[in-house]
């Protein structure tokens, strides 16, 4: 027996091309949404979020001052603003020597690759004199495999070589910076040079007197950092080289560094 099926909905030819018409339209929205999302048409921006500037603080003007962004993804343009003028598109700019100052505020506009605008602004930065703590804290010193101590007291004295002496001072040893003239050191950069007798202008002398060795006192290489803020100059060095010899004739080695404060 031949059973013939003329009139099913669903089944007969308008109906199939009808469904197939409709998914047509329906693959050719569906395009058009993805194209969309991926211009950035469908990016939904986060009207809250801001990014976090980070800058390599506290820094000396010798230095170079760091900026970067964290918390945005997919950064795609950036606009940097700062004092004295500053502007920059990099994605991680450099200011080298940066300008000495107090509440110094930089400022990062940025644009994701989503179309979305972030603003942030860092804390106030302060770049003081010339400094090179070599990652000391205040008031501290260090003479690498020989001893390490905090400064409790800080003095100025004039010498009897018509030198000026910043002492800082602890329990068990001493560090001793020399500046020329009879006057405290102007803010600046001080070139080490050992021996004794008055010094020149722009050199300085450093020794480290410690209970148990004989003193130690820094080669002529290296540099000695002075910064002023007010009435307090803030004397540093980093990694010189010092020299030590034993009662028997022995020369002992060692790198120091200092990061002490003086106020009269």
């Amino acid at each position: 027996m031949k059973i013939i099926i003329t009139n099913i909905k669903g089944f007969d030819e308008y109906s199939t091309m009808r469904y197939k018409y409709l998914f047509l339209a329906f693959l050719v929205v569906f395009a058009s949404l993805l194209e969309g999302c991926g211009k950035g048409g469908g990016t939904v921006c986060d009207l809250g979020l801001k990014p976090k500037v980070i800058a390599t603080t506290p820094i000396g003007q010798n230095d170079t001052l760091l900026l970067s962004i964290s918390g945005i993804d997919e950064p795609k343009t950036y606009q940097w603003e700062g004092p004295n003028g500053f502007s920059s598109h990099e994605a991680s700019p450099r200011i080298i020597n940066p300008i000495k100052g107090k509440d110094q505020v930089y400022s990062v506009t940025v644009v994701t690759n989503g179309g979305c605008t972030y603003t942030s602004s860092s804390e106030a930065i302060t770049v003081t004199g010339p400094w090179n703590p070599c990652g000391l804290d205040s008031n501290n010193v260090r003479l690498v495999g020989v001893t390490r101590f905090s400064v409790g007291t800080v003095t100025g004295t004039t010498t009897s070589n018509n030198n000026y002496k910043i002492e800082g001072i602890s329990s068990q040893a001493s560090v001793i910076v020399e500046f020329p003239n009879n006057q405290p050191p102007a803010e600046g950069i001080y070139n080490v040079q050992s021996g004794s007798g008055a010094l020149p202008a722009g050199a300085a002398r450093v020794t480290v007197q410690i209970s148990t060795t004989p003193i130690w006192t820094a080669s002529s290489t290296g540099q000695i950092y002075v910064a002023v803020d007010g009435a307090t100059t803030t004397v540093s060095f980093c990694d010189l080289t010092f020299t030590s010899t034993s009662p028997s004739g022995t020369v002992n080695t060692s790198n120091g560094s200092a990061n002490f404060m003086w106020t009269p």
